[in-house]
């Protein structure tokens, strides 16, 4: 595993075991073509389970939404993989904080079929994590169809607590925002494997 060039504002890249490299880096509101082609290559199922609906293809409406960003209030970040033609986007992730509790914030994961079990997403959700914590953000909150099991036991290995609310599974995961409590965060841990220079950086108390 290689780290390159990170910047915890702009981006970095990142190499997996195979050697292919991947660039993560915030969304930009000219990323909506590359959103709607990765809504494309995402499975019937993989679309259900994100959108909680047959939807095949993004609105207009939506894909300002998902682009035109602020990065405080609503985060939200996209892997793109570097080296196939086209600079194709092959997973995103996003916050958004809740106005009447702002110290809670609801966060999604997608990666798309082809890619996934190779540990972007939860690369995607540590910059999440990371990010909430500097914000001061204390839990980061999903919400999961029943029959959705990936998801859930990917969230439960990564610390989440659960509850069943309105027909959803709601997980919840702890932001630990001092040094001796972040080493409870599997998240936390398993960013740094992959960017082993930054682990006195992500010590450092981020509230």
């Amino acid at each position: 595993m290689e780290e390159k060039d990170f910047d915890p504002l702009n981006g970095f890249t990142i190499a997996l075991q195979d050697g292919e490299l991947f660039d993560f880096r915030p969304v930009k509101p000219d990323d909506w073509q590359t959103i709607q082609k990765g809504m494309g290559a995402l499975s019937s199922k993989s679309r259900y389970f994100r959108f909680f609906s047959p939807l095949t293809k993004l609105s207009d409406t939506q894909l300002h939404y998902f682009t035109e960003v602020d990065q405080c209030e609503h985060v939200a970040w996209i892997a793109l993989a570097r080296d196939l033609a086209g600079y194709p986007g092959v997973g995103i992730a996003r916050f958004i904080r809740f106005k009447d509790e702002p110290h809670i914030a609801e966060f999604a994961v997608t990666v798309i079929d082809e890619y996934q079990k190779r540990g972007l997403g939860t690369l995607l959700l540590a910059v999440l994590y990371l990010l909430a914590r500097k914000q001061g953000i204390q839990l980061l909150r999903a919400y999961v169809l029943p029959e959705n099991r990936v998801a859930m036991t990917w969230f439960e290995g990564l610390g989440s607590s659960s509850k069943f609310e309105n027909g959803l599974l709601q997980m919840d995961i702890a932001v630990y925002s001092d040094q001796a409590s972040s080493i409870n965060s599997p998240l936390l841990q398993y960013f740094k494997a992959y960017l082993p220079r930054l682990t006195p950086l992500l010590d450092q108390n981020k509230s």
